[in-house]
């Protein structure tokens, strides 16, 4: 997926990072669930990997939740839980945009293993 000139999916992420430090309504729903528009970013190279299975949609969700409410101080396990939660209700469309795009093991293994919204930007390029 190209990205248009001067952005990236880390500004995209950046840019709604203060809606999700809200209440756990609409509004931080929403501005999660464009923070992981990364779902969409995954590798579409035919060669390359393989079709994403619903579960690693969802594990490149979560995980990618976590650090960026991790990121903004929010480490409350019930809170983390809600927050994630209640983007998953609102937008299951991310994780089915996100199914049969093309992924590879070793990107998983870094998405696994990343500790910072940057990491996991990297691991899906």
């Amino acid at each position: 997926m190209r990205r248009r000139p001067g952005s990236s999916s880390l500004q995209t992420r950046r840019c709604s990072v203060s809606t999700v430090s809200g209440s756990p309504g609409r509004g931080a729903a929403l501005g999660l669930a464009s923070c992981l528009a990364l779902l969409g970013a995954l590798p579409l190279a035919s060669g390359c990997g393989h079709p994403a299975a619903r579960e690693e949609c969802e594990a490149i969700f979560q995980r990618s939740a976590e650090i960026e409410l991790r990121a903004q101080n929010i480490v409350d396990p019930k809170v983390v839980e809600e927050r994630i939660a209640a983007v998953r209700d609102a937008r299951k469309d991310l994780i089915d945009r996100c199914v049969g795009r093309r992924i590879t093991d070793s990107a998983m293994a870094c998405v696994r293993q990343a500790t910072t919204p940057e990491q996991v930007d990297r691991c899906l390029e």
